[in-house]
């Protein structure tokens, strides 16, 4: 019999005030080493760069065991990697390494659906075709978007992916962070 160990989270949004969180999960987003810099990469910093300023932006982020264990936020971007139109913002996902294979994506993902939901239709995505997040997408309800195949500039290639955000509408019953984050401090003034 296995020992079953439970993780206390917490999902809170992605705010202009801690957009050093979106700079910090970007480095785990594209996979950069520790010591390696993101200043050395100029083309990502729109990923990161005022999060929280720009209209459209959106993201949440997970507490797990006291620690910031991943987010994932939505911007959009005119030259961004996944871009597919105007109206269509862009996803950046990162689970730090000690919580992955958790669920953790996919509970930052269901959140991050129902409050993109409420104000676009639809969030694309970047991918290289080796990235082992490529199935998490694909069981996310992203599908690829044809033709959109290129050179990633590392050795491989990457693609775009689409996700419909009409298929989510079960999921806007669920309980917002708003509606959470307000019973929290009606429960903490009384």
């Amino acid at each position: 019999m296995g020992i079953i160990l439970f993780m206390e989270k917490e999902l809170y949004f992605l705010r202009s005030s801690e957009q050093y969180l979106a700079r910090e999960l970007l480095k785990h987003a594209v996979a950069l080493d520790k010591d390696d810099d993101l200043d050395k990469y100029p083309s990502l910093a729109q990923y990161e760069r005022s999060f929280g300023s720009l209209s459209g932006d959106i993201g949440v982020y997970i507490v797990a065991d006291k620690k910031v264990a991943g987010g994932a936020w939505v911007r959009l971007l005119a030259n961004g990697f996944g871009f597919v139109d105007h109206d269509t913002p862009e996803l950046v996902i990162a689970v730090k390494p000690d919580f992955r294979k958790k669920g953790i994506a996919t509970e930052i993902m269901q959140q991050l659906f129902i409050e993109v939901s409420k104000v676009f239709s639809q969030i694309s995505l970047s991918v290289s075709e080796t990235n082992p997040a490529l199935t998490l997408f694909e069981n996310l309800g992203f599908k690829k978007v044809e033709g959109s195949d290129y050179d990633n500039g590392v050795g491989g290639i990457s693609f775009k992916m689409l996700k419909v955000l009409n298929e989510v509408e079960q999921l806007k019953e669920e309980k917002h962070l708003e509606e959470e984050c307000f019973k929290k401090s009606l429960r903490a003034k009384t």
